[in-house]
């Protein structure tokens, strides 16, 4: 029986059918509830162009990172977004919005409402990342209302254990409360089995348009060492464009749309044709891209950090590596690189975890049954 509506807005984008909104996982969230015949509707909160212009206007900053930080973290947005949201009638009996952007119970105290998070702003402030010029009045803020409409939530589900632990450890939720649903991969289509694949190349791929915090500048040193062991090896990034003065064997492929037939066609050959799939990030809220890599029998180089730990085990699906650690991250690229029978293992390994554990159909299952219990 359909009883959910979702709710997004915010940074994450505001139409729910989008594959921009939230890296995809919006739109594959409602289409996997609504397959399972529980979502009554998706809903686009946004404030309007005259709102929005005025809110910039007051947070401007010559900086644009900041500007947009400053913009999205201001209390007078996030009561803007949610008096949105109050405008919008809805019949459901659960209301789920994705993060915390806004909160659904100050509008609607009389409906169950449940957030859905791939991060949180406590976790990426303990990273260290992302926050250089913002000022601190303005996390502060943004920092006490996720954890007030964290605790006016009938529960709060999350992508990872990790997650779970940190909002039951620094938003101080009740355990019963945070439940760990897990999150799915954001692909139309699983890709076949690949029974023929070729794991003799030395060819790594890396996928992120964030280039700086997914740890790109420290992939391009350690690719460098690795070029002098093994000059045939070849790096493929897919994500960004502009990246200069790269050293050799280095392929830039510029952004690949999902959407685009033709790029999404070229995104899928480098995930066939790579054997080696690497995101050393410095901050990572989840990491949907290692578990798509995965499906095309690809092991995993990650950092030892966040959600990576509970998806990619040292061995036997890949391996993990210090945050920044350069020549580690060289030494095991080299390592992983030099058995193409392990590789091939590793890759066969991971393709399962993923198939059990992290598509949106089993997310959805979990999801319906953790409503059941609100």
């Amino acid at each position: 029986m359909s009883q959910v509506t979702i709710f997004c807005g915010g940074s994450i984008g505001s139409d729910p059918r989008s594959a921009k909104t939230w890296s995809g996982s919006c739109l594959s969230l409602v289409t996997a509830l609504e397959v399972a015949g529980i979502l009554d509707c998706a809903i686009g909160v946004n404030i309007g162009s005259f709102g929005a212009g005025l809110l910039r206007a007051k947070n401007f900053h010559r900086n644009r990172t900041v500007w947009r930080t400053h913009y999205y973290f201001d209390p007078a947005y996030r009561r803007a977004l949610t008096h949105a949201a109050g405008r919008i009638p809805v019949d459901s009996r659960i209301l789920m919005q994705i993060g915390h952007m806004f909160s659904l119970p100050d509008v609607f105290p009389q409906k169950e409402c449940i957030s859905y998070h791939d991060g949180n702003l406590c976790e990426r402030i303990n990273s260290g990342f992302g926050f250089e010029g913002v000022s601190r009045q303005r996390i502060d803020q943004a920092l006490r209302y996720e954890e007030r409409v964290a605790g006016q939530m009938t529960a709060v589900f999350t992508f990872s254990e990790y997650l779970r632990q940190s909002f039951i450890s620094d938003y101080h939720l009740p355990p019963t409360r945070v439940i760990n649903v897990g999150g799915g991969v954001n692909l139309a289509a699983i890709p076949s089995v690949d029974l023929t694949k070729d794991y003799t190349a030395k060819r790594i791929l890396f996928v992120g348009r964030d280039f700086v915090r997914k740890g790109g500048v420290q992939l391009l040193e350690a690719f460098q060492i690795v070029r002098e062991t093994l000059p045939a090896a070849e790096l493929h990034i897919a994500g960004p464009a502009n990246l200069y003065n790269l050293p050799p064997g280095v392929i830039v492929h510029g952004h690949l749309s999902k959407e685009d037939p033709e790029q999404s066609k070229e995104l899928e050959n480098l995930f066939r044709d790579s054997t080696l799939f690497v995101l050393p990030s410095l901050y990572e809220p989840f990491g949907i891209a290692p578990l798509e890599a995965m499906l095309y029998q690809l092991p995993c180089l990650v950092t030892d950090a966040w959600a990576f730990r509970e998806f990619v085990s040292p061995g036997f699906n890949g391996d993990r590596v210090t945050k920044g650690a350069v020549d580690e991250l060289a030494s095991k690229m080299l390592d992983i690189l030099s058995d193409p029978e392990r590789l091939a293992l590793m890759g066969r390994n991971g393709r399962d975890l993923v198939l059990r554990n992290y598509t949106w159909p089993s997310v959805a299952e979990r999801i319906a049954t953790a409503i059941e219990r609100c």
